[in-house]
């Protein structure tokens, strides 16, 4: 490994533990001071729980900054190296703008792969731990939906409807199930007053069976079977989680299941491909950083430099966020509204590096 590479890179990921252990510490003194101000006065206040919630909301934080970070990072450390003329005599030893670039975009890399490790592995389960801790502190629990309200689902060519559902989702009351062809017409109806799962199977208690078309007729029944590709964990409604408790792999697993029960996923698949999007999010950040801070410490210095770094990061965020809110809200498709902002402040990196290099390239 060339002894530039591994000076650059060094510098970088020093750089960046620095920057991560200044916003650590800024995260616990002003999340703490809010915490013990919000909960100090709840039923359940404790100091154990306080910090392990604090603690906990930690992961989250630093996957959302941590492109930031990367920025943030490079920024300075380019900024230090062309204040002290290094850049100059690397350039003057012949050595080309992507020699420079390589070692910060390997760390970059490795941030990435933090970022997937911590949002995988960690994130999820800390933000079910912090919603169990908030919960505990204010003695407030959630009870299950499906004890209070009716749910509808689909399977297959049924329409299900259920009044209720026990917690264990082993059986429903007051339920109608509506049957369609393969031409969406409507071919039979069953209400029932409940439905319960047995053995491997759905049975019917005490209903009718409409049939419609040319020889419609209505066959009551005391006890019959459904044949209905359900599981019991579907009809606990409660039993379906906020994206953000969930992994990659629990998200997708969880989006199939709610399209085949015609349940909406616009917000799950938002998630899934923001979770999928966000690691690049680090390489572009340095490759949008790395023309300003090549150029701006010869016109007007490092702390010019360094705050044009917090405007693109923020500007960043702020497009982001918007492109999310628009994909929740199905103006753009989640595919779209994850990964078009990535891909707009990658080119607009590109572009301006490949600008900056050119000169030299052709000198």
């Amino acid at each position: 490994m060339p002894v530039l590479f591994q000076y650059l890179l060094r510098l970088f990921l020093s750089g960046f533990m620095r920057v991560v252990a200044t916003f650590m510490g800024m995260f616990f003194l002003i999340d703490g001071i809010e915490s013990v101000r919000r909960y100090s006065q709840k039923v359940n206040f404790n100091w154990g729980d306080i910090s392990l919630m604090i603690l906990s909301r930690l992961p989250n934080f630093l996957t959302m900054l941590l492109p930031s970070f990367a920025l943030l990072t490079a920024m300075i450390v380019l900024t230090t190296l062309s204040r002290q003329s290094e850049i100059t005599v690397m350039r003057a030893s012949g050595v080309s703008l992507y020699r420079i670039l390589i070692p910060f975009l390997m760390g970059g890399i490795l941030i990435a792969g933090l970022h997937i490790v911590l949002q995988e592995q960690i994130v999820w389960r800390c933000n079910q731990a912090e919603q169990y801790l908030q919960n505990q502190i204010t003695g407030r629990f959630l009870a299950s939906q499906s004890d209070s309200g009716s749910f509808w689902l689909r399977s297959g060519r049924q329409i299900v409807h259920a009044a209720r559902a026990n917690p264990s989702g082993l059986e429903l009351e007051e339920i109608s199930v509506f049957r369609f062809d393969n031409n969406h017409a409507l071919v039979s109806r069953i209400d029932a007053e409940s439905a319960y799962y047995q053995d491997g199977r759905w049975l019917l208690g005490n209903g009718t069976l409409y049939h419609f078309g040319a020889e419609a007729n209505a066959e009551p029944f005391l006890r019959k079977e459904w044949p209905v590709n359900l599981e019991p964990v579907q009809m606990d409604r409660s039993n379906v989680p906020e994206p953000m408790y969930l992994s990659l792999f629990q998200l997708w697993t969880l989006m199939a299941r709610l399209e085949r029960e015609g349940v909406d996923t616009t917000s799950y698949e938002m998630t899934f491909h923001r979770k999928m999007a966000d690691p690049m999010t680090t390489l572009t950040a340095i490759l949008l950083g790395f023309p300003f801070a090549m150029r701006l410490p010869r016109q007007g210095g490092a702390t010019r430099s360094i705050f044009v770094g917090l405007v693109l990061g923020f500007a960043m965020f702020v497009i982001v966020d918007l492109a999310t809110a628009l994909g929740m809200g199905n103006r753009l498709p989640p595919v779209v509204a994850a990964w078009a902002p990535v891909l707009f402040f990658l080119g607009i990196g590109g572009f301006l590096f490949l600008h900056l290099a050119e000169p030299r390239r052709g000198g």
